[in-house]
């Protein structure tokens, strides 16, 4: 049985100077790569921390990732999961 131990990413940009991403709207028909949850938010880029655009960046509210919107989507169309895997904080 294998273990996934994954560490929420509380901040992006601590070491850079920048503020943390904003959250923007919930979205729907996606689900995260990284920890398969459905909750997902559109969200600004770790790089650009203060503008959001919808169809580009989205972060999960489970783990904190923020992904490409497309890979999102990919996860939710093609490798569905039932199993929300466990954030250790």
């Amino acid at each position: 049985m294998c273990v996934v131990v994954m560490e929420y990413k509380e901040t992006y940009n601590t070491d850079r100077g920048l503020p943390e991403p904003l959250w923007g709207e919930k979205m729907e028909n996606l689900q995260c790569p990284n920890c398969g949850s459905d909750d997902m938010y559109s969200s600004a880029s770790p790089d650009d921390p203060e503008e959001i655009f919808p169809y580009e960046t989205v972060r999960c509210k489970y783990c904190g990732q923020i992904t490409d919107w497309y890979e999102a989507y990919k996860q939710k169309e093609f490798h569905p999961s039932d199993t929300v895997l466990e954030v250790m904080r």
